[in-house]
């Protein structure tokens, strides 16, 4: 180990220690050597490395450490370990860079011996077989040892020098061979190869190898090594299992019935195709695990089959019940199943064997009954009437018994978008799949009913306490979130939930269903996707949110709404080439109201279409004034919410709002975000994003990350700009992570042809980032705040004036609104 310092960054000497002057092989001067000296010795990209890390060592005072290797005086090669720390005086301004230096040559070496070592033992135990086996450059056989290289059950002389292309392989398998030596020839690794040779006069044997190429530390490759093993007699024990096993399967087919068995511990149940045909599903894709089959099962049937399972074992008798049924196709079928238990010769139970067979006909006059008088006919799921009856008899059980229950109401999000865009037929199916999801996630104890509509209710198993409650709502949540596969294509749609507490919270049926009801209100307003637990303060809450979208819709006659634009500023010129209009609202009574909390109400309520296109034509009459008054032509963004496309014929809003202020199209960009693509189908997306396009208007996709996020849509829809989301940027001057992460980002726009815009820079650090980075624009605090429309052209004036100041304009009263989501 040696030491080196440095007192001054533009020294050209360093002070290096007797030690590491012996390492290095190098004369000094009182201690000091150049440093172009020893820099010259260094290999590879050490010395690029080594300097740059100095130089941000003296700028930062980050330490560092670097590897590499040395070539001293008499032409050996070191390898060491640099390692460099700054210390500050009291100042904290860096004074001295010093370090040490480690020789790590023998260690280095001895790591690489080691990881060879390794690496040919894990060749080897990759592809452990019988025997093992090494081949050449040219793919013949070398001897590893005597006896190793080739089996004593097969007759066959020195294989030594030979390839595989030499041995008597049969006819059948010269095809295969040849493809094989085509992977070989690509140096391609390969895993049971099976081929079959045979010597005159002797039965054939089958082989199977497996192996890998193998490369010197240059790359050069020197062969394969690998192992192989003579399966001769478990190929003819599979043909012949083959043959029955095809048989038995037939049988089964003319008699319609499916067996299966099961082992004792086992994961997973062996399914006759039978069974798989029985219930609609395919072999290929359906596992057979015990939570797959035992999901198919309807009501309390899986906890039967399971009770009968362990009668069977204990008595060894053979039992049969009779169970319902989920096919593939969603219909419901009835099937009697047998059970018998399997033992070995001491009479110790193995497992169990079976038979299902289909008994719907059966069944279904007397289905026919019940159906119609409790079970909603399109779910086969509880209706309303027997819903009820089931709820008035928990709560009277409450107050016999001093216990507890819970009512849980599940709405569907986006229910009526599936219905529009892909028709009722489409719904009902949907509805369909979602009493299958409840049935699976919930098990058969709970009561699971449809009221209507897209609406469920389920009086679930009393748990243990409220949290449980929560957990179980959550996972419904989880599991009725995404996409759900239906016959003609998926429906994305998600689903929230409102919970009240038996008999707390409802002491008769109305005023239970009434409290759980304004939990499921409290949970859509807080954003939908969620469960709520009921709380006496919710009434009073609906209360106020009610008057307060009261207030909201007289908003746009009183004059209280405001825009204020935001500047975007160009990058590396620092130019404001444009603003985003930003919603605001004053209210009467309470004054300024955070977009955080009306939004929301406006878009449950239906009025954010309205506020939407309030937004649009005041931004556009905005932009058209500046440029009247002789200010630069700028672009004014506006965000637009999915409820505009689905609600309203936005195209022709747009084009008509551009012909009434006379603002050109090139001028509006319109942000959407990634929600747009979770509500609606692609095909209308498409439609009306390329019918704006033709237009001439920008568009951008606005949060980028934060959302659905599908790459798919970027590059099948017109999009000119992406906005990074403010959590992509906040912190990429510190953290590398997330400067790679943004840098990616950054790429795939370019490869996409589009701009990039990063919103919620607050920091001259992350504008010089962003700047290295190749970002076309920059929004946030940084450079200003959201103002008054007549305050814009002055913001716009002092940024381009003021290039280096790292914020340029003060705090507004506004300042508390920016930070959250407005939704428009």
């Amino acid at each position: 180990m040696g030491y080196w310092k440095s007192d001054d960054p533009k020294t050209t000497r360093f002070w290096i220690s007797p030690e590491l002057a012996d390492m290095y092989q190098l004369e000094t001067d009182a201690g000091l050597v150049p440093i172009v000296d020893v820099r010259k010795g260094y290999l590879g990209d050490a010395p690029g490395q080594l300097a740059a890390n100095y130089r941000n060592c003296w700028e930062t005072g980050i330490a560092y450490a670097v590897r590499g290797g040395f070539r001293r005086y008499d032409g050996s090669v070191l390898e060491f370990m640099v390692h460099g720390e700054a210390k500050r005086d009291e100042q904290g301004r860096v004074v001295k860079v010093s370090g040490i230096v480690r020789d790590i040559t023998e260690e280095t070496l001895a790591l690489r011996k080691l990881a060879e070592s390794e690496q040919r033992l894990t060749d080897f135990v990759n592809t452990a077989s019988d025997w093992c086996w090494q081949t050449d450059a040219e793919h013949r056989f070398v001897d590893l040892a005597a006896g190793a290289a080739w089996p004593s059950s097969i007759t066959m002389p020195s294989v030594n020098g030979l390839t595989r292309r030499n041995l008597p392989i049969v006819p059948e398998d010269v095809p295969l061979m040849e493809q094989h030596f085509a992977d070989l020839a690509a140096h391609r690794p390969f895993r049971d190869l099976v081929y079959t040779v045979q010597n005159p006069g002797e039965p054939s044997r089958t082989i199977r190898s497996s192996g890998k190429p193998i490369f010197d530390e240059s790359g050069a490759f020197l062969g394969y090594r690998g192992t192989a093993s003579d399966i001769s007699e478990l190929r003819r024990t599979e043909n012949l299992l083959t043959q029955r096993t095809e048989a038995l399967r037939e049988a089964h087919r003319l008699g319609k019935i499916g067996t299966w068995n099961y082992r004792l511990r086992a994961e997973r149940v062996t399914w006759a195709n039978e069974c798989f045909s029985l219930l609609g599903l395919d072999p290929e894709t359906f596992d057979p695990t015990h939570a797959n089959v035992l999901a198919h099962f309807l009501d309390d049937a899986a906890e039967r089959i399971i009770a009968l399972q362990k009668l069977v074992v204990q008595t060894k008798r053979t039992e049969t019940i009779d169970v319902q049924a989920r096919r593939a196709d969603d219909t419901v079928g009835d099937f009697a199943l047998t059970c018998k238990a399997e033992t070995d010769v001491d009479g110790e139970v193995l497992g169990l064997i079976g038979t299902m067979q289909d008994i719907s006909e059966r069944k279904e006059a007397e289905r026919r009954l019940e159906v119609l008088a409790y079970r909603d006919p399109l779910t086969g799921l509880a209706n309303r009437a027997l819903f009820k009856r089931e709820l008035a008899s928990m709560i009277d059980a409450c107050f016999r018994k001093g216990s507890g229950g819970a009512l849980l109401l599940i709405d569907l999000d986006r229910f009526k978008e599936v219905n529009d865009s892909l028709g009722h037929a489409a719904g009902d199916e949907l509805l369909t799949r979602v009493a299958v999801l409840l049935r699976q996630e919930l098990g058969p104890k709970a009561f699971i009913a449809r009221l209507g509509g897209d609406e469920f209710a389920v009086l679930p198993e009393r748990l243990g306490h409220d949290t449980d409650t929560c957990e179980m709502a959550d996972r419904i949540v989880s599991r009725l979130t995404g996409p759900i596969d239906l016959s003609d294509g998926e429906a994305f749609i998600g689903a929230t939930v409102g919970i009240a507490n038996l008999p707390e919270d409802g002491s008769t049926v109305d005023e239970a269903m009434r409290n759980a009801d304004l939990a499921l209100y409290m949970a859509k307003e807080a954003g939908r996707g969620r469960s709520m637990v009921f709380a006496p303060a919710y009434a009073q809450a609906v209360e106020q949110r009610l008057d307060l979208g009261r207030h909201l819709r007289h908003a746009i006659d009183e004059g209280t709404l405001h825009a204020h634009y935001q500047a975007q500023v160009e990058l590396p010129s620092r130019k404001v080439v444009g603003f985003e209009a930003l919603l605001r609202w004053s209210h009467p009574e309470r004054g300024p109201i955070s977009p955080a909390e009306f939004i929301p109400i406006a878009e449950s309520s239906g009025l954010i279409v309205d506020l939407g296109l309030w937004v649009l034509r005041e931004a556009c009459n905005q932009a058209r004034t500046w440029i009247d008054a002789g200010l630069p032509a700028r672009s004014v963004a506006v965000n637009v919410s999915p409820a505009q496309f689905w609600n309203m014929d936005f195209e022709t809003a747009v084009s008509a709002v551009l012909a009434e202020t006379g603002l050109p199209p090139h001028l509006l960009c319109l942000e959407l975000t990634e929600s747009l693509f979770v509500d609606h189908t692609e095909q209308r997306i498409s439609r009306t994003l390329t019918a704006l396009s033709a237009l001439g208007v920008r568009l951008a996709l606005d949060d980028f990350g934060t959302g659905y996020s599908s790459l798919g849509y970027l590059t099948r829809l017109p999009f000119d700009r992406l906005k990074v989301d403010r959590s992509f940027v906040d912190g990429i001057a510190t953290r590398p992570e997330k400067r790679k992460l943004l840098g990616g980002i950054i790429a795939l726009s370019r490869g996409l042809g589009m701009s990039v815009v990063a919103e919620g820079a607050e920091r001259e650090s992350e504008v010089q980032v962003l700047t290295e980075l190749g970002c076309d624009c920059v929004q946030g605090f940084v450079f200003a705040r959201p103002v008054p429309p007549d305050a814009a052209p002055w913001i716009a004036e002092t940024i381009e004036a003021s290039v280096a100041a790292p914020s340029l304009i003060p705090d507004s009263q506004d300042a508390h609104f920016d930070a959250a989501p407005i939704g428009v």
